[in-house]
């Protein structure tokens, strides 16, 4: 089942209007050209620190603020605290008031996707509509084998997710939907209460996957979530099979909306810093990863920044460590963020 047989034409151009609003801060009357956000991964940090954390990121105007999926640490010592990401959400929902929040991403092997529709329900009534639904396909191995929950193979992962896409769509499109699928199905499925935001919370489909997850977001998803690694290059090149896909599928409304993760080390103006911290980075990350992290000036920030928002990235997640440095958020505010709210929107 594609996207297309989900909503008519008709239904997709009125919910890509709203979908555009919702990606929006709540209250605003256009949105910005750039969006900013903020990640705190759920590791080596109390809930206070978190809840202060964004509370101040709202305070200083960030669009949205994520936590992530993963139940041990995934850097670091794996007997480190770590909490469980969705129950977390529905906590700080109800300590925010204007942010779109979610998770990025949800990792769709942990979860039966009928149960995560109940959650994210739950917490888009508890944050009053602002949830955003990021979901993957999974790909820490060792949590998997800690918890004893199925990994399974790259296409068999991929396939899984696009079957929970297609539950997930039809709990919240459909009246009493049933499905009969290899990974998952549903029968009559009663499903009360609606979501806050209709017809639904956007789905944002996170990886990296040429061939068998990009083309998810074609098919189901309103944006796409390029993770730490992928460059710019690999931005523009994911977006045009996106929009390959959409054609493909004769599907008018294509997904725009990208989001970027990016490490957030630090601001200073300290010659070569950003180059020797992305260097020393390599020894514990990715190559890939440790090229996007920033830790420069103000100005060397904004101009990696409008990089990806050439390559068509509309929103900037910055991805954060505990403890959290609060000096370091507020300087990115007042020094990066503003030198892009009032440009041109990034081409689609």
């Amino acid at each position: 089942m594609r996207y297309r047989r989900v909503m008519s034409s008709p239904t997709r151009r009125v919910f890509l209007a709203a979908v555009l609003l919702l990606l929006a801060p709540v209250g605003a009357h256009a949105a910005p050209a750039l969006r900013f956000g903020i990640q705190t991964p759920n590791q080596n940090a109390g809930w206070d620190e978190i809840r202060d954390v964004w509370r101040e990121a709202e305070a200083l105007g960030f669009d949205s603020a994520w936590v992530f999926d993963h139940f041990v640490p995934i850097f670091g010592d794996e007997d480190d605290p770590c909490f469980e990401g969705w129950t977390l959400l529905a906590a700080l929902a109800a300590e925010t008031k204007r942010m779109r929040i979610g998770v990025l991403v949800t990792g769709n092997t942990y979860r039966h996707p009928a149960v995560l529709a109940k959650m994210a329900t739950t917490v888009d009534h508890v944050s009053g509509g602002r949830l955003l639904l990021g979901i993957g396909a999974g790909w820490f191995e060792r949590e998997h084998e800690a918890y004893g929950i199925h990994f399974g193979t790259p296409r068999e992962r991929a396939q899984r997710l696009e079957e929970a896409l297609q539950v997930i769509t039809k709990l919240w499109s459909e009246d009493h939907p049933s499905l009969r699928g290899k990974f998952y199905s549903l029968d009559r499925a009663p499903y009360a209460p609606p979501n806050v935001q209709k017809p639904r919370p956007p789905i944002i489909i996170g990886g990296q996957g040429k061939k068998w997850i990009v083309p998810l977001v074609a098919r189901y998803g309103d944006g796409w979530n390029a993770v730490t690694g992928v460059g710019v290059d690999g931005i523009r090149e994911r977006r045009e099979i996106i929009a390959a896909e959409c054609r493909r599928i004769g599907r008018t409304d294509c997904p725009t909306y990208v989001s970027v993760l990016l490490p957030l080390v630090a601001i200073t103006k300290v010659p070569l810093a950003g180059p020797a911290v992305r260097l020393g980075a390599r020894a514990v990350v990715r190559k890939e990863v440790a090229r996007e992290i920033l830790a420069d000036s103000p100005s060397a920030i904004r101009d990696r920044i409008r990089t990806y928002a050439d390559a068509g990235a509309n929103e900037i997640i910055l991805s954060l460590r505990a403890p959290f440095d609060v000096d370091l958020l507020r300087r990115f505010a007042a020094e990066v963020m503003p030198a892009f709210r009032g440009a041109a929107p990034p081409a689609s």
